[in-house]
């Protein structure tokens, strides 16, 4: 009985690719593994960089601030004076919003069973913010209240190359830079949902199209980030006057901030927008030729390799504008507690 051939496949339709070529009857292996390994190698130095750079900065002590004079007894600076609500509130209110995010995130990947993009991007923004100081790496760009809970000395002088200030002189927030994995989250969130629409409302958008419009989208949710500085959380200390609102005051704010937001939030917006027929990412291509036990892991590094490089694109434009030039603020409100670099 001769048997017919099948239907030919319509040209809508995905076909998924096997696993290696066919040599006499035996499927060979695929070598192959895709760019998930470059980005995994990537996430495995960026962890190892950070690890070198806390563990010296931890034995030095150099999370200790130095106290600079004060205008009355000679003492009032950094790590003293008075402390507002907001200078607690807000920390507490980043830990906590990380916290429950996170526990959102996990009792989502349980029910699903499977390790989601999104908890990968959460985990990627929280071991990026390790590179917050390079941004100060030639200047002091942005400065931080010393009053607000948890301020600590910059842990930016233990990295390899740093040109700016020597430790003590400049302040970092740990805890409320945990509040990037939050706010980065939901803004590539609500980017993808902007991509989503317009790419329901008009069909034959194209995708530069997309992610230009994930770029404006991102721009306006930072505009939003003034309000950091109304706040008294920190200042920015080196901004051209030319493209800076405000300029000379001590809540001055860099509308190139928008640009670079807008480029780093539109990058990642970007990456998790569009999908294979695997619903993998251009990052995490190939990780389902892995086995499974090492395939999360592999998939977590590399998600954390393609966020630092993202973060570090956005701290080097920070960091190159600041040789420009710039017009520090003509002073600071009394509640504000400069490090001593100011």
């Amino acid at each position: 009985m001769t048997q017919s051939s099948p239907p030919p496949v319509p040209a809508a339709v995905v076909t998924v690719p096997t696993q290696g070529t066919v040599e006499h009857g035996r499927a060979a292996p695929d070598t192959r593994r895709g760019p998930v390994l470059w980005w995994a190698a990537a996430g495995a130095v960026f962890l190892a960089l950070q690890c070198y750079v806390f563990v010296r900065w931890a034995a030095d002590g150099g999370y200790h601030l130095l106290a600079v004079p004060g205008p009355d007894d000679g003492t009032a600076g950094a790590g003293t004076g008075h402390r507002r609500v907001v200078d607690v509130l807000l920390p507490a209110l980043s830990v906590a919003g990380v916290v429950g995010l996170a526990v959102s995130l996990v009792r989502r990947g349980r029910t699903e069973r499977r390790l989601s993009f999104d908890a990968l991007l959460f985990a990627g923004v929280l071991f990026a913010g390790w590179l917050s100081p390079l941004m100060n790496w030639f200047h002091p760009v942005l400065i931080a209240n010393t009053h607000v809970w948890g301020a600590l000395s910059s842990w930016g002088p233990y990295v390899p190359g740093w040109r700016g200030l020597p430790p003590g002189m400049e302040a970092e927030l740990p805890l409320v830079t945990f509040s990037l994995g939050s706010t980065v989250l939901l803004g590539v969130l609500g980017c993808c949902q902007v991509m989503t629409r317009a790419r329901d409302r008009w069909p034959g958008i194209r995708p530069w199209q997309l992610v230009g419009l994930a770029f404006l989208t991102a721009v306006v949710f930072d505009l939003s980030e003034p309000f950091i500085s109304f706040a008294g959380v920190s200042v920015w200390s080196r901004a051209l006057p030319a493209v800076t609102l405000w300029s000379g005051a001590w809540y001055q704010f860099p509308l190139y901030q928008l640009v670079g937001t807008g480029l780093a939030s539109g990058s990642l917006s970007a990456i998790r927008f569009f999908r294979d027929e695997r619903d993998e990412t251009v990052v995490e291509r190939g990780a389902w030729r892995l086995p499974g036990r090492i395939r999360p892991w592999v998939r977590f590094l590399a998600v954390v390799g393609t966020v630092n490089a993202v973060m570090l694109g956005y701290a080097a434009l920070q960091a190159l504008l600041s040789l420009a030039g710039g017009q520090p603020p003509a002073g600071l409100p009394e509640f504000f507690g400069p490090p001593a670099a100011y």
